[in-house]
């Protein structure tokens, strides 16, 4: 039995050696994965290369502008001032001697119809009670005038 035990042994040796290695193998994969990722380290090492390709991608990445002159003629000019003035100058309301006599007016219709609608009560009335008078009134009641 001590023949059979042995390779059992061994194995378990080998594999705790196993284990070990591939610990300190994750281990350095890990760190320099690290490095590897880490920009500032290529910068650090490689400054004139960073900075050229950094202007080489702002050059790619900017759209180039078209250089296009234009040369109006005295027309177009013309035309771009009026249209630039126009635009400049306030939108013109009424007057302020419009707004008064609008309001005048207002005023003096609103006073008008009141006094209208005064007078066609007192006709209606008068025509729906003829025959009571205001003097009639105060003849039946004397001690309405005291108070």
């Amino acid at each position: 039995m001590s023949h059979a035990t042995m390779p059992a042994d061994e194995i378990q040796r080998q594999m705790r050696a196993v284990r070990a290695e591939l610990r300190e193998d994750v281990q350095e994969l890990v760190a320099s994965t690290q490095v590897l990722t880490a920009w500032q380290s290529y910068v650090r090492a490689y400054p004139w290369v960073c900075v050229g390709a950094a202007a080489a991608a702002g050059y790619l990445l900017i759209p180039s502008k078209a250089t296009r002159f234009v040369q109006p003629d005295a027309t177009t000019l013309r035309e771009l001032v009026q249209s630039v003035a126009t635009a400049s100058q306030p939108a013109r309301g009424p007057s302020l001697t419009a707004m008064l006599a609008r309001m005048a007016v207002g005023s003096l219709l609103q006073g008008g119809l009141a006094l209208l609608s005064q007078h066609l009560q007192q006709q209606l009335q008068n025509r729906v009670m003829p025959s009571e008078s205001p003097a009639a009134e105060t003849e039946e009641q004397p001690d309405a005038q005291l108070y």
